[in-house]
């Protein structure tokens, strides 16, 4: 069945502007420009990018589908041949020509963002379909392999957009989960189907030479059945053809499951093998049992019969943490032939992209392949290992993959997730092209450096001066000096600097005899300027490296622990830096040093720090001297004429060491106030604003605190460009991670935390990547990351995503931020801002910060104000968060400012839900909805957290929303609703709610409500259930005055509103005090319906205004923001424009 779908000629009530949705499709594209784009797939749109992550232009393919894959016909890109785009998703497919896409490609995007209208025929297939290709030497026709390991072939319409199915194939009707085919021939298509039950069945169809030839018929050919994984067939790729020498051809086989392992199979065709040409295989192989003794028999009749392989992989490997979804070879595997090793990508639930390096004994294999397959089976040797793991998407899953491959052999491999994000891996390790030859002579691999090969390398000494002893020499201590520059100090004194280039090189700088004793005992090397390095020893010396060479500057009062460089004023040769000595000697000294003349000219002892105190981190912002602890405490001081006062400290916010204190780059010119960002070993990092202080308050303000999603060990921070990087350990790694972009940028297995490390900040300006370098048992590890013009592999995001998991909780803040919080865990503050000034009519949601503080999946949000967000989960979790905008490169700041605490015994109950108002005295009234069927409401204010008022108890059944009626003089009305169905009302009374009513309006859980006030005693209640069903419920107070609850006056309800739960409503607007209200809905069968409720002397009448297809599943909320927009959270989020509604 053919549907045409073409864009609506008139404007509809619900229009939508903007959306995440999983990236479930994505394909290369060579375009006729000769440059290469990515088709992606996002719900029932085709969008396409350049490959620096502009969107050129999207097209609207399904009505209300996603698009599950895509496939470009291979053909030349100079228009001489058709070349057609096939699109599919479910049962349905379609065709579009790839001059659409062509066009607007050269349209350069000038579409307004909208899908550009076109008339797509939309076929439907019998059954699921999960790959498809159109022939390569046949434009007019193509196949589909189905889930029941049927192939349908059809062929193409001269127009290049309608199809015609012909007849199905298959040699037997298992459930498949997974297929991929590619054509052979002509007439022919090569098919691997894995199954539910664990088997890979590989198979033959073959065609009529004419599609109109209806008399000869098809017919299929089973190659070989493959067993041996534990688990349903997720994902299968049958490679390239390979020339292995000789005249033979052959080729292999990918498959992965949920048994997390990746198997290789060889599926090259060999002489003299009978197949099995009609017929099925039994029982078994429709349904995975075999139970009865005649199909059993008759099964294993067939296997021996068509000598069906189920002989063991060649290779196999375990990899991710949980199911793969998705194996891919490259596009050609020409250097299996020449002995190399090739590599394998496979992507899996974990989120993460994993490369293997496969290998394989050509020799044994081109023997097999040319050995009779009666005669003795020759045994092929092969291997699969593991390279590189590329955690680059948020949450679960990824859904969507694509390969290419340039000319000079560079791969660059696309991978699409839940979170909606698209990432790019180019990697370079088979390219020979000029351009990146020198990638292989770059040391961009994790090396190991033992001090004996350093010495056996070193130039002549200078006989003048001091020779040290190399018995049992080792590295010591270090830190860069420059971007290319490493100075170390070994354990008998030796200084050497190593200069980084092609190679690592290496000189040693000249000391006399006192000198190199001094620098046996060094304890800490420092840089405080490019070329410049301040040594200290437990001598109680500071040494001064520069100009290559190194001199004493002065002396302390006790044995040095450690420098931390304070940095200077601009324009000077003035260098402030901070000496800390053993502790229990003497207090900590603050040194001026002159550069010019190598001189101290200042040093001034910290006063009243207590001999407790062990610096850990240290930072100078104009006259404060702000200092860490290795037990989270904060110290400040300010420098006066001379001398160091003491000043209010911070709150303490953790127990672990604070590891780094630095400034934060300049603010937009509209903020004034400096500030600094603090990281700590608890995983949080912290942004402190400096301002003016009393004798009783500290400078520093803290204004925000949040940990990475990466769960580190926090080392350092620093700021590339507007973009927060943060580096950190977690287990054995040492992680670089971007916050601002929300993804990981590098990852070295070290050994852990555990070690002396020495690292440049990465800066994507500058032409270095990110040096690491570590000790360990005396030897350096040495990790250089070559720029991403020549790295070997280069990973980049084309463009920025939303949660990886089901978005449960939207809320607006009234004038500028949303917040959304998700089954991940995180809290992520969006902005809905114009894409850019030339485009300042098309708009996108814009993530300014990520907060992962809970440990269960959000449930509720609310803000109170611009300033107050208040945030709830399960395991009784409620948060109250600050938010301040920092302005530039901080952005917006969200400080946890109280963590509710009156929690049950064993904390395992949900907050299901929440309502939040502002009293009369500032503080903010809050009544929360427990999974036990308690309704509570606390006062809240910052200095004395969260005070009981209020609690009442339901009959048992879980309650599920909770909002206030009416708040006046210390009396509180409150309506529930639960999980029986039922509206519950309360009123306060003393310490306890008194349960004044309860009306059943949903025949089970109520999953969603909002409430109209048309006036102080009257207020409609909107619910939506899991029963697919509106209720509205009228409630009144009696009593003019308030004097008395509100109690039910009218019931009415809309059945069938929605074919699945109505999980999200929210009202729109009203008219009138007592006139029509709008609302909007969302549910669980992808619809965003908005609907008019009137009343007509007296009774209740909706209508239904709008109907649209979402493309979110699994719908959580929905909330309206400003300017006529409204937010439906869930897999994904959308932004949809409601003004259409019209009068509101």
């Amino acid at each position: 069945m053919n549907q045409t779908n073409s864009a609506p000629s008139v404007a509809r009530p619900l229009r939508r502007d903007h959306y995440f949705t999983p990236v479930t499709g994505l394909s290369f594209f060579n375009a006729r420009d000769h440059g290469t784009y990515l088709l992606a797939g996002e719900d029932s749109e085709l969008k396409i990018y350049d490959i620096e992550g502009r969107l050129r232009g999207q097209l609207k393919i399904f009505r209300a589908q996603s698009i599950h894959g895509i496939h470009i016909r291979a053909g030349k890109e100079d228009g001489q041949q058709r070349r057609q785009v096939l699109l599919w998703g479910n049962q349905a497919v379609t065709v579009i020509p790839a001059s659409v896409v062509e066009d607007l490609i050269l349209a350069d995007g000038k579409a307004d963002g909208h899908s550009v209208p076109l008339d797509v025929v939309e076929a439907r297939a019998p059954d699921w379909i999960y790959d498809g290709a159109i022939s390569p030497e046949d434009p007019g026709r193509g196949a589909l392999v189905m889930a029941h390991n049927e192939v349908l072939e059809f062929s193409i319409g001269d127009d290049d957009r309608t199809l015609e199915f012909g007849r199905i194939v298959s040699p037997s009707r298992p459930i498949l989960y997974s297929a991929n085919l590619t054509w052979i021939s002509k007439t022919s298509v090569l098919v691997a189907g894995g199954t539910v039950f664990g088997e890979i069945v590989v198979w033959k169809c073959h065609f009529s030479g004419d599609a109109a030839e209806s008399e000869n018929k098809p017919w299929s050919e089973v190659y070989f059945v493959f067993s041996g994984h534990e688990g349903s067939i997720f994902g299968v790729d049958i490679s390239p053809e390979i020339d292995i020498g000789e005249g033979g051809k052959a080729r292999l086989l990918a498959s992965c499951s949920d048994d997390r392992t990746i198997r290789i199979w060889d599926i090259t065709e060999r002489p003299e093998a009978p197949r099995l040409q009609y017929g099925a295989f039994g029982e078994a192989r429709e349904t995975g049992f075999g139970g009865a003794a005649a199909a059993a028999a008759a099964a294993a009749a067939d296997l021996t019969a068509t000598q069906v392989a189920s002989s063991a992989p060649l290779a196999m490997a375990m990899g991710h943490i949980s199911r793969i979804w998705h194996v891919r070879f490259p596009q050609a595997l020409g250097e299996l032939a020449s002995h190399s090793a090739t590599t394998v990508y496979s992507f899996g639930e974990d989120s993460t992209l994993q490369t293997w390096s496969l290998e394989i004994d050509v020799g044994q294999w081109r023997r097999k392949s040319l050995t009779p397959a009666a005669a003795d089976e020759v045994q092929v040797g092969a291997t699969i290992t593991h390279k590189e793991t590329y955690a680059r998407h948020d949450g679960k899953h990824i859904w969507a993959t694509a390969l290419t491959q340039a000319a000079g052999g560079e791969v660059v491999v696309a991978t699409g997730g839940a979170d909606s994000k698209i990432n790019l891996l180019s990697e370079r390790s088979r390219a020979v092209h000029s351009d990146i030859s020198q990638v292989k002579g770059l040391p961009s691999e994790l090396r190991t450096l033992v001090m004996r090969d350093v010495i056996c390398n070193l130039p002549t000494r200078n006989p003048d001066f001091a020779t040290p002893s190399e018995v049992n020499e080792a590295f010591h201590r270090f830190t860069f000096i420059s971007r290319t520059a490493l100075l170390a100090t070994s354990t008998i004194g030796r200084l050497l600097v190593g200069t980084f280039g092609a190679e690592l090189t290496w000189s040693e700088v000249g000391t006399d005899a006192e000198t190199l004793q001094a620098l046996r005992a060094c304890t800490s090397v420092k840089s405080p300027a490019p070329g410049v390095a301040l040594l200290g020893t437990s001598s109680k010396k500071v040494f001064l490296y520069k100009d290559s060479a190194i001199r004493q500057v002065g002396t302390v009062p006790g044995k040095i622990a450690d420098i931390f460089c304070l940095g200077g004023a601009l324009g000077t040769s003035k260098l402030d830096f901070l000496v800390t000595v053993l502790a229990g000697e003497e207090a900590p000294q603050m040194l001026t040093l002159d550069l010019e003349t190598s001189a101290v000219t200042s040093m001034v002892p910290v006063p009243e720090l207590d001999s407790r105190f062990v610096v850990t981190a240290a930072c100078q912002m104009d006259d404060l001297l702000i200092l860490g602890s290795r037990h989270g405490y904060m110290s400040v001081f300010r420098r006066t004429d001379g001398q160091l006062d003491t000043l209010a400290a911070p709150d303490k916010r953790t127990n672990d060491a604070i590891t780094s204190i630095n400034p934060v780059s300049a603010s937009s010119p509209s903020s004034t106030a400096p500030r600094i960002i603090t990281t700590s070993r608890d995983g949080n990092y912290r942004i402190y604003e400096l301002s003016p202080s009393s004798a009783s308050s500290s400078p520093l303000c803290l204004r925000h605190e949040t940990a990475p999603a990466a769960a580190l060990n926090l080392e350092d921070a620093w700021f590339a460009g507007t973009d927060l990087v943060l580096c950190g350990f977690r287990s054995k790694n040492f992680i670089v991670w971007n916050e601002t972009r929300h993804e990981e940028l590098l990852r070295i297995d070290c050994g852990g935390a555990h070690r002396a490390f020495a690292h440049t900040p990465q800066d994507s300006s500058d032409e270095c990547g990110l040096r690491f370098v570590y000790k360990k048992a005396g030897a350096l590890g040495i990790f250089v990351q070559p720029h991403a013009s020549v790295a070997v592999a280069h990973h980049r995001t084309l463009k920025r995503g939303s949660h990886g998991r089901e978005v449960r909780a939207v809320a607006y803040s009234g004038r500028r931020y949303i917040a959304s919080g998700a089954e991940d865990t995180a809290i992520r503050i969006w902005e809905y801002v114009a894409i850019s000034e030339s485009e300042s009519s098309r708009r996108e949601l814009r993530c300014v910060n990520v907060v992962k503080v809970h440990t269960a999946g959000l449930q509720s949000l609310k803000w109170l104000g611009e300033d107050l967000l208040f945030s709830c989960s399960g395991n009784e979790e409620f948060m109250v968060w600050r938010s301040s905008d920092l302005g530039g490169a901080a952005g917006l700041g969200l400080m946890r400012e109280a963590v509710f605490a009156d929690r049950s015994a064993d904390g395992d109950l949900r907050i299901t839900s929440f309502d939040v108002e502002r009293l009369e005295d500032g503080a903010a009234a809050i009544t929360m909805a427990f999974s036990n069927s308690f309704v509570k409401t606390y006062r809240y204010t910052p200095d004395n957290g969260f005070e009981l008022l209020f609690q009442g108890q339901y009959t048992g059944a879980c309650l599920t929303q909770a909002r206030h009626l009416r708040v006046r003089e210390g009396v509180f009305d409150v309506v529930t609703a639960a999980t029986d169905g039922c509206l519950a009302v309360w009123r306060s009374a003393g310490v306890e709610y008194a349960l004044q009513n309860t009306v059943r309006v949903h025949q089970s859980s109520i999953k969603a409500l909002d409430l109209h006030a048309p006036s102080a005693g009257r207020a409609v209640v909107l619910t939506g259930g899991d029963d697919n069903a509106l209720g509205i419920t009228t409630l009144a107070s009696l009593a003019a005055d308030g004097g008395s609850g509100f109690v039910p006056v009218a019931r009415a309800g809309v059945r069938k509103a929605h074919a699945a739960a109505i999980n999200g409503l929210t009202v729109l607007g009203a008219k009138g005090a007592g006139g029509e209200v709008v609302f909007a809905t969302a549910s669980n069968d992808q619809r965003v319906k908005a609907w008019r409720l009137r009343w007509r002397e007296g009774v209740e009448e909706v209508t239904l205004v709008a109907d649209e297809y979402s493309g979110v599943a699994d719908a959580g909320d929905i909330e309206v923001i400003g300017g006529g927009k409204l937010v439906v959270g869930g897999v994904g989020l959308e932004v949809w424009d409601w003004s259409g509604v019209g009068g509101y």
